[in-house]
């Protein structure tokens, strides 16, 4: 997720004595491969060699690429002929997320997932960013995009703008030859599995590791999947870029004819006084059920020439955390991971299913979305199936939106906010009420990188 900070109202800040000028939004496409790759440039000062601009942007969905323009633009001393530079730009995505089902199961939702997100190093802090997150948030709604969701640069800029950090992204360490302990019956089931290795970055494999990916999702609170152009594009092998490091390998698990799993890994090879101590990075490891996962993760800490084994993308009660023996064997490290965004407050709580019985009034505090900033009573029955619709009640709790989107995916309990300030419990008992419904039985694990 590629982001800048921009706190001000676009057109009304005044920095270094002069009044910010004005920008417009405008549509972005392919004959504005210059000057988005001349802002991505400058915003992220990394340079990709042997990639060129249209391969840089055959990721980006132009139907939903929006950038910001200088209504007047000043002559820039220096600078060469060329196209009006952008002074930001935004990107997103029709992706999809796993969230509480009713009673324990499980649901994909549709997510709008925002990325690309930048504004010009000599426009920063003038509002730019508003706008465009404004714009953003605004045409979701008028789209019926009720969830949105983005991973932060930096942690310090979106709650601003109602998104709440809802998963943690776990990274575990483990050493080659871990052992992986776990009951007969399912260490049984793992010898069922089989894993093989091949390139990921051919078409075919691109395509088998997008069917792995979205029947893991099926099963795996939490994950985020790629849409079907995004999978056609994603695992390209650009080997200058790449330079001495080893293509990307994806493992895929399978029982019998059946896909299960797959495993996104580079190995680096490094030797300490004649001794191998080569590195794994998993990228990526998802399954459909805990046996498959066992396996791949099995393979993954036996791979010959090698020392340490890094995973990404884990939750806190990862199996694979547990069958390592716990956060000290595994060099646990955690940050944030998706950041959620209820952009239509009773359609995303309508959609997504609920623990426990629940009948509270919501007073949310919205003032990026207004449609949301109202009072809003959530209904669930026995049967976890919630409806929420608008009341002039008195409410029982009072929150920002951002509330919700923290608690959207099961973690970050009401309950806990509250504790720390940021929700205002309005009637005893409402904030343990509404965080029973919403908790999931486990942690959702953390968003692959968009």
């Amino acid at each position: 997720m590629k982001t800048t900070p921009d706190p001000a109202p676009a057109g009304a800040a005044e920095t270094g004595g002069s009044r910010t000028p004005a920008t417009v939004p405008v549509d972005l496409g392919p004959d504005d491969a210059e000057r988005i790759m001349a802002l991505e440039h400058l915003v992220w000062f990394e340079v990709a060699p042997g990639v060129s601009a249209e391969d840089s942007l055959a990721e980006l969905d132009f139907e939903r690429t929006r950038g910001a323009e200088l209504v007047s633009p000043a002559p820039r001393l220096g600078a060469a002929q060329g196209p009006t530079p952008l002074a930001g730009m935004y990107a997103s995505w029709a992706m999809a997320v796993t969230a509480p089902g009713p009673l324990g199961s499980l649901v994909r939702l549709p997510m709008n997932g925002l990325t690309w997100v930048g504004v010009h190093p000599d426009l920063r802090r003038r509002g730019i960013l508003r706008q465009m997150m404004t714009e953003h948030l605004t045409t979701a709604h008028d789209h019926g995009e009720a969830v949105a969701g983005l991973q932060a640069a930096e942690p310090g800029i979106y709650g601003r703008f109602g998104y709440g950090a809802a998963s943690l992204d776990v990274t575990l360490t483990l050493g080659r030859g871990t052992e992986l302990a776990a009951d007969d019956a399912l260490d049984a089931a793992a010898q069922e599995v089989t894993t093989h290795m091949v390139p990921a970055g051919t078409p075919e494999a691109m395509a088998a590791i997008q069917r792995a990916h979205l029947l893991a999702a099926e099963h795996t609170l939490g994950a985020v999947t790629r849409t079907e152009a995004m999978a056609r594009v994603w695992f390209r092998d650009f080997p200058v870029a790449r330079g001495s490091k080893e293509p990307l390998q994806v493992l895929l698990a399978t029982r019998g004819d059946n896909l299960h799993g797959y495993a996104l890994v580079r190995r680096s090879s490094q030797w300490e006084h004649n001794v191998p101590q080569g590195e794994v990075t998993v990228r990526e490891i998802g399954a459909t059920d805990p046996a498959a996962l066992l396996a791949l993760a099995r393979r993954v800490v036996d791979f010959d020439l090698t020392g340490k084994v890094t995973l990404h993308g884990r939750g806190l009660d990862d199996p694979i955390l547990w069958w390592a023996g716990g956060p000290r064997s595994a060099a646990l490290r955690a940050g944030d991971s998706l950041w959620v965004r209820l952009v239509d407050v009773d359609k995303a709580l309508t959609a997504r299913g609920y623990a426990a019985p629940a009948d509270v009034v919501l007073d949310v505090v919205d003032p990026v979305c207004p449609w949301n900033e109202r009072r809003w009573r959530l209904t669930v029955g026995s049967d976890g199936v919630g409806r929420c619709l608008p009341t002039e009640d008195a409410p029982d709790l009072r929150m920002p939106v951002a509330a919700l989107g923290a608690a959207y995916l099961g973690s970050r309990p009401i309950a806990a906010q509250a504790a720390a300030g940021q929700v205002t419990e309005l009637r005893p008992g409402a904030a343990a009420e509404l965080s029973r419904a919403m908790r999931g039985d486990v942690e959702p694990v953390a968003a692959i990188g968009f």
